[in-house]
């Protein structure tokens, strides 16, 4: 396990996340994406399949997480396996967070899991103009995508986001496949159709690699921002000692931005024991992601 940890020397010694503002040529933002892994409370909700923590496991894991997307500094991010509002009240009144500026837009979703996506924002640089969820018209329950758009200060074309979870292979290594792709194919449709009046970012847990086919096939348009990382071994997710990059953040072909880091400080990966190296469970199963882009 231990050659998973030293894939990450040098992110560990990169330094801080990107600065943002105001530039000549236009408005930074930081974008991110963190599957958050079971972002539960501790009531036991009939009808789904959710994880119950102790209270002392849940409030170690919420400030572990606030500290973690603070020392991150995002202006927005989406986050991947959140219960309900309630969970993101309680992250962003956690320390790291409490007092940072940032809202949430949640929607609750058909998953079996009681699982959705979310996004964070800071609302001091962001007006939020519009949200919905996007619903996939598939037999298979799952995640519904998250749209919203922002107004930004200093930037003429507004921002729209969208905050993805696509099916794992949990349910069926074929049926998720097919599900995937359905939801890739629609979440193309749906994104490109922004494009032609907005600056568009898709980001989130696709549980497919830069270099998959249906990143290649359903996504061709877009600009797969960790395909960099992913080429040199690095990934935000472990599995059998091999790093995956699930984890991503696409924009248009013409959208100025940095290539996508795996953000990482110590403390975020196991230190010993059969999954040494690997991301620390008790916080994620994950690492987040980021990138600055610029807005004109």
């Amino acid at each position: 396990m231990r050659r998973l940890f030293l894939l990450f020397v040098f992110a560990l010694s990169a330094g801080g996340p990107f600065r943002t503002g105001a530039t000549e040529r236009g408005t930074t933002l930081v974008v991110a994406t963190y599957n958050v892994c079971n972002l539960f409370d501790t009531i036991n909700d009939p009808g789904i399949a959710d994880e119950v923590p102790t209270p002392e496991a849940w409030q170690r894991k919420t400030e572990r997480l606030g500290r973690t997307i603070g020392a991150m500094a995002p202006d927005v991010i989406a986050l991947c396996e959140v219960e309900n509002a309630g969970v993101l009240d309680a992250l962003l009144g956690s320390p790291g967070l409490a007092g940072e500026g940032y809202r949430h837009i949640h929607y609750d979703s058909p998953d079996r899991r009681g699982i959705d996506v979310a996004l964070l924002y800071r609302a001091d640089r962001m007006r939020l103009t519009g949200a919905e969820p996007i619903r996939m018209a598939t037999d298979y329950p799952t995640r519904d995508v998250l749209r919203a758009e922002f107004s930004v200060a200093g930037a003429t074309r507004p921002l729209v986001v969208y905050a993805v979870h696509l099916p794992s292979r949990r349910g069926g290594y074929h049926r998720a496949t097919r599900a995937r792709e359905e939801m890739a194919a629609r979440l193309d449709a749906h994104a490109a159709a922004d494009s032609a009046a907005a600056t568009v970012v898709l980001l989130g847990d696709f549980n497919e690699n830069p270099s998959s086919r249906l990143v290649r096939r359903r996504l061709e348009g877009w600009r797969p921002l960790a395909a960099g990382a992913h080429g040199r071994g690095e990934g935000s997710y472990a599995w059998h000692d091999v790093w995956l990059m699930f984890d991503q953040i696409f924009v248009g072909r013409g959208t100025v931005a940095e290539e996508a880091r795996v953000f990482l400080r110590q403390g975020m990966l196991t230190r010993t024991g059969r999954f040494e190296g690997y991301p620390d469970r008790e916080l994620s199963d994950h690492l987040p992601v980021y990138t600055r882009i610029l807005l004109r």
